[in-house]
């Protein structure tokens, strides 16, 4: 599963040989993720209730989605539930030291969820998952984790 990101993700992860499942709020933009990705299934769904059954996917991956998210810490326990008992998952994100830059311009930046690299921790342990680390490579956020 992955966040759409308009099908570039998805569509990365099929030339690897994965089987793709994306979600977008937007219809638009599931309708452009199922033109960029052939061969991805594309649904509409919220990252807060995802439309999938409990221990369905392998991983988990997001691309500039989670600034973007209202509830962090229930994303993030939707993801691990719909995860497998070996399931991985990686969100990258942009860090608050980007803020106001190219990145992330005003007004967007306005709009968006900022985290620390310490609260991105504590998110990821909250939502009951392990191994947590986060990775920071000048404002670019990668957090990983398993379930």
């Amino acid at each position: 599963m992955s966040g759409a990101v308009a099908g570039l993700l998805l569509r990365d992860a099929l030339a690897t040989g994965a089987c793709v499942t994306g979600i977008d709020h937007s219809v638009e933009m599931v309708k452009l993720a199922r033109e960029r990705a052939p061969g991805a299934r594309v649904v509409p769904g919220r990252a807060e209730n995802l439309p999938f059954a409990d221990a369905t996917f392998t991983a988990v991956a997001m691309s500039i989605v989670f600034f973007f998210l209202d509830e962090p810490l229930g994303v993030l326990r939707e993801c691990r539930r719909v995860l497998r008992p070996t399931g991985r998952l990686a969100i990258y994100t942009t860090g608050p030291e980007l803020r106001g830059t190219p990145a992330a311009p005003e007004p967007i930046a306005g709009r968006g969820h900022f985290y620390t690299d310490r609260e991105l921790l504590e998110l990821g342990r909250r939502a009951g998952l392990h191994d947590v680390a986060v990775r920071n490579e000048s404002g670019g956020q990668m957090l990983t984790a398993r379930v």
